[in-house]
């Protein structure tokens, strides 16, 4: 077993594609969403399946201890959470969007992932505290371009702010862990003009993130990449 990886917002998409790229390569996998039903994962594809809602930081963290029980502290996490509602008043009227689909898409988009990152580095930590040349640390966030839109876009307020937020979770995790080997990425597929895009290819995501994890060194924490 080459490690564990823990993916957070698992689903049919980039959720699936990461997952499975990390189990070809000898990983333990871990899986997490609202919806998952447990026993399904494992029987489907072998990965431990945990049900947990991202907004609630005691299921997050609940989610971590049974992972690390059954097969140990994750090496290798993945944010990939989202929640996406527009504003029913469109550009016009930003303010439009009701405040509990506003406080959703910002609580799965960006505060999750500090939950997440916090408890993905608690686990980091035992690795190192456990052995002298612990396996690489990874925390990857699946973002997207909107942090950088502009000019912004008013009736997508909540999942912007949301990856704002995301974004500069990873962006001070970056900066701050630097020299400790642990290493944390924003990474977010762009079009061929460097815009957003609205259908992400989950094949990419998945050979970047891998791409990443064996890297030697921090780099760019914001990575983006165009569909291969």
């Amino acid at each position: 077993m080459s490690g564990v990886a823990f993916i957070v917002g698992f689903g049919k998409g980039v959720g699936s594609a990461v997952a499975a790229r990390f189990k070809s390569e000898g990983f333990a996998v871990a899986v997490a969403s609202r919806s998952l039903i447990p026993g399904e994962v494992e029987k489907e594809h072998g990965y431990l399946g945990v049900k947990l809602d991202v907004s609630h930081p005691d299921q997050v963290a609940a989610g971590f201890a049974r992972v690390e029980k059954a097969i140990g502290p994750a090496n290798v996490v993945v944010y990939n959470a989202s929640a996406f509602a527009t504003a029913p008043g469109g550009k016009a009227d930003p303010l439009s969007l009701p405040a509990e689909d506003f406080l959703q898409g910002v609580s799965v988009g960006g505060i999750g992932g500090y939950y997440v990152a916090q408890h993905a580095n608690g686990g980091f930590n035992r690795l190192e505290d456990q052995s002298n040349s612990p396996p690489s640390r990874v925390f990857i966030a699946t973002g997207n371009a909107l942090p950088w839109v502009q000019p912004p876009m008013p009736n997508l307020l909540a999942p912007a702010t949301g990856k704002k937020v995301l974004a500069n979770v990873v962006e001070s995790c970056a900066t701050a862990y630097v020299d400790t080997g642990k290493r944390f990425y924003y990474a977010y597929e762009v079009s061929p003009r460097g815009g957003l895009v609205r259908s992400p290819d989950p094949p990419t995501h998945a050979s970047v993130f891998w791409g990443l994890y064996n890297l030697k060194e921090q780099g760019d924490w914001a990575v983006r990449f165009t569909k291969e």
